[in-house]
């Protein structure tokens, strides 16, 4: 290990870098800022090959283009690393960084494809647990002209992007739908907000934000309520199942004029 100081344009970023390039901020900015006050924290570097004097950025890739910038030096700790120790320390590095989510997932997927890593190994040096990995895997997962039409995807959390891959597998009209919510999406959308306004897309429903909402005579007392699975009257009503199956069956009659006879048929049994 040792510091050196090396001309940016001997310099490439590693292939498995972890920062996408809508999160480089203003590289022109920082360059001005090195000029005027110097290089403070020097780039973690490695030879890209033995006996050649090029370079490959492990850590501080936005220092490297603020040099390559104004042409100046690029100061860096230069570290013998193999692929998975290079992966270690660009996790360690950047741990304090505010990446998002969609970089760090991105990055993890590359790693692990590439063999350079473990997924035990992984888990343990970001120090999450498994599953809190598989949410930040599912953005490699979801389907690529989801992310396009996102674009910026800084505010996408991992809990969201495991929800869009989970929707996004339930078949191509709920891939469509969220191609047409991609802007709330883009804007930070949660889980439950995703999935409703998909929901509302595919069938038409209002979905989860409708559950646990109440059915409330004009006397004020509440007689029942939506859940995940239907309607459910409150306890300890006055229940006649064949009134209420037929004024089901008029209004379905009315509305759908379709699927009376499944309807009619349960009725029956």
């Amino acid at each position: 290990m040792q510091l050196i100081e090396v001309d940016p344009k001997l310099c490439q970023r590693w292939q498995f870098a972890d920062r996408s390039g809508f999160e480089f901020g203003d590289i022109y900015a920082l360059s001005q800022d090195i000029l005027k006050h110097g290089q403070i924290e020097p780039a973690i570097l490695r030879k890209s090959s033995p006996g050649q004097e090029t370079y490959e950025v492990i850590a501080g890739s936005r220092r490297w283009k603020a040099c390559l910038e104004v042409n100046i030096p690029l100061k860096g700790i230069l570290q013998d690393l193999t692929d998975e120790q290079a992966a270690i320390v660009q996790i360690k590095e950047n741990q304090h960084l505010p990446l998002c989510d969609y970089s760090r997932g991105m990055y993890y997927a590359k790693l692990l494809k590439e063999n350079k890593i473990t997924k035990t190994q992984l888990a343990d040096s970001i120090g999450c647990s498994r599953a809190k990995l598989d949410n930040y895997l599912a953005f490699d997962k979801v389907p690529s002209l989801i992310w396009d039409t996102v674009g910026n995807l800084t505010r996408v959390s991992s809990r969201s992007a495991a929800a869009i891959l989970s929707l996004a597998n339930k078949g191509e009209a709920y891939v469509e739908a969220l191609i047409e919510i991609a802007d709330d999406i883009r804007k930070g959308a949660g889980c439950k907000a995703i999935e409703e306004k998909v929901l509302h897309i595919v069938t038409g429903s209002k979905g989860i934000l409708d559950c646990q909402q109440k059915i409330v005579l004009p006397s004020g007392q509440s007689i029942a309520r939506w859940t995940k699975k239907g309607l459910e009257f409150e306890k300890e009503l006055p229940l006649n199942q064949q009134e209420i199956a037929q004024m089901l069956i008029k209004y379905f009659q009315t509305t759908l004029k379709s699927g009376v006879v499944s309807l009619q048929s349960k009725v029956s049994e």
